[in-house]
């Protein structure tokens, strides 16, 4: 094996391992509310902390296998395709690891997205753009997955929650925070750098607010209605502005629980910023805080057009 093709390996296994680590890091989050922590299930009775430790560690091979597809590679179709494969894998390996409850579903989309597009610049240039991350990312999700397309026959092809959400509520949902070079994750990185003079988890709880604060999550939608998810957007907010933890961040652990809700797709973009944070940190790179807040004011005023 050539030494060129073993530092691909390397890189492309250290991209894999920073995303087994930020799945990680956002369940050990606690507390959260409504979502699986270290001390509690959250909303959840089918899932728990020790579960979503074993599907991320379950998901690592394949995210490496994305990494390696797309070294060397642009943003393209044949790109698109080979990801899409491999996470339908991923989805298969996941539910077969946790008895066939969804953990990561939605972390499999954004971070297999994510973790393509970083192989493939560094591959290229030698560094991760962050100029440019969120915009070929966006590209690559624009591309469509023909054989999933095609494959009336797959069992996988069932609607699911996001897309009856997003039908009936007329939100994006996951497909449409890619398609927008996922600004909710720009607002939290943004946001980690407000709260810098404080501990780690302080400023991850301040990334999840600002991110619940905002999107409207399907995963709330679901379970309730828009009422439910603007209270919780309120709370959220609320929690936001002052040091943690305060009454309104209890206040909205409490009311998750009483509505039996739980911000999963607030979780699934929290673990993508975090990888995020992760990769720009070993490149010591930083986003443009202007850049951030007109991709989140760009998406809110899409998503209500």
């Amino acid at each position: 094996m050539s030494r060129v093709v073993e530092k691909s390996q390397s890189i492309c296994w250290e991209l894999a391992k920073s995303v087994e680590t930020s799945l990680i890091e956002e369940v050990s989050l606690t507390p959260k509310p409504g979502l699986v922590d270290r001390k509690n299930n959250g909303s959840h009775e089918d899932m728990n902390y020790t579960l979503f430790i074993k599907s991320a560690r379950t998901l690592t091979p394949f995210f490496y296998e994305m990494a390696q597809v797309a070294w060397t590679i642009p943003v393209s179709q044949p790109l698109r395709e080979a990801i899409a494969r491999i996470g339908r894998e991923a989805e298969q390996a996941m539910y077969q690891a946790t008895n066939q409850v969804n953990t990561h579903k939605g972390a499999i989309w954004s971070l297999g997205l994510l973790i393509s597009v970083s192989a493939s610049q560094l591959s290229q240039q030698g560094f991760i753009c962050p100029e440019t991350l969120f915009d070929e990312v966006a590209l690559l999700a624009a591309f469509p997955d023909k054989a999933y397309q095609t494959d009336e026959t797959s069992n996988d092809k069932k609607t699911t929650h996001g897309q009856t959400v997003q039908k009936q509520f007329g939100v994006s949902g996951a497909y449409g925070e890619a398609l927008a070079g996922y600004p909710h994750v720009q607002l939290a990185l943004k946001e980690d750098q407000v709260h810098l003079n404080e501990a780690k988890q302080i400023r991850n709880l301040h990334m999840l607010l600002a991110i619940i604060g905002s999107l409207e999550d399907t995963c709330i939608l679901y379970r309730s209605n828009p009422e439910t998810l603007t209270k919780v957007q309120q709370l959220a907010n609320e929690a936001n502005q002052t040091r943690l933890p305060n009454q309104a961040f209890i206040q909205l652990i409490e009311y998750c629980e009483e509505k039996q809700i739980s911000p999963g797709g607030s979780a699934d973009l929290l673990a993508a910023s975090l990888y995020v944070q992760e990769i720009m940190n070993q490149n010591g790179l930083r986003l443009s805080v202007k850049t951030a807040h007109e991709k989140i004011k760009e998406f809110v005023s899409s998503e209500r057009a």
